[in-house]
């Protein structure tokens, strides 16, 4: 290259540099596989706590964390929405990893920018805790709600540490035909499967085929409930939350493991 025209050696270099770009873009996915999420350092099972004394210090921090629902966030016309916290007990064992959640309750809400804003601004004073090391939404948006929904979830991540993975609920419906969740800044979706409408049937075939579900985001996460069957997708790896309609006991606790199993 030293008699080569000064003008030919800069493009040539320009050049090999695009090329190792793009070899490297597309070689490195397939050495280390997709980027890490905040939540794959968070165990692999969790248990809801909902509004009722729970003593969970049965719990050993390194087999399962706790969602536990710390407040309520009502939502009702053009009104400011209006934050109620936990009044029940929660015991817990230290160290064992807590994920903050709170349910919000609408009623012919207008959805304007401001309320989305002061929304975000009730939730931080909840998800402000450095302790925490996820929070959730749990909402049942509707179709006129959902643009709502996502003003709400883009402020809270915006507002939170980036360490701080942001999880939602999802009704199954959601994950499979009625999909709107791809672009939502959160780090996974938990399809609800209990308490499933009339779509049921056709959710747990095609889990049961092993195909999963249609949106990326929740193809890694199941939410079950005790009272109904602890079915899994074949070979499942994913996380796995809970929930129980009675207070948590250790024996609660012990048959839901056997039946995963």
């Amino acid at each position: 290259m030293r008699h080569w025209p000064r003008w030919l050696r800069g493009t040539l270099l320009v050049v090999g540099f695009i090329l190792l770009g793009n070899a490297l873009n597309f070689v490195m996915p397939r050495w280390f596989g997709p980027g890490a999420s905040p939540m794959d350092s968070q165990p692999a099972l969790f248990l809801w706590a909902w509004e009722r004394p729970e003593d969970l210090r049965f719990l050993r921090p390194a087999d399962a964390g706790i969602a536990v629902l710390l407040a309520h966030l009502f939502i009702e016309d053009a009104a400011p929405p209006r934050l109620e916290r936990r009044k029940q007990p929660l015991l817990l064992t230290p160290k064992t990893p807590l994920m903050a959640v709170v349910r919000i309750e609408s009623r012919n809400l207008d959805g304007n920018p401001f309320q989305a804003d002061q929304a975000a601004a009730q939730l931080m004073r909840v998800f402000g805790d450095s302790k925490l090391v996820a929070v959730q939404l749990d909402f049942d948006a509707t179709s006129s709600e959902r643009a709502f929904y996502s003003m709400i979830l883009s402020r809270l991540r915006n507002q939170l540490p980036k360490r701080v993975p942001v999880t939602m609920t999802a009704l199954a419906s959601w994950c499979q035909g009625d999909r709107w969740l791809g672009g939502l800044p959160v780090d996974e979706a938990i399809p609800m499967m209990f308490r499933m409408g009339p779509d049921k049937a056709e959710i747990r075939r095609v889990l049961a085929q092993g195909e999963g579900f249609a949106e990326p985001l929740c193809r890694t996460t199941l939410g079950l409930s005790t009272d109904e069957p602890l079915t899994l997708p074949p070979h499942w790896e994913g996380r796995i939350y809970l929930f129980s309609p009675k207070p948590w006991t250790k024996q609660a606790y012990d048959a839901a493991l056997q039946e995963l199993r």
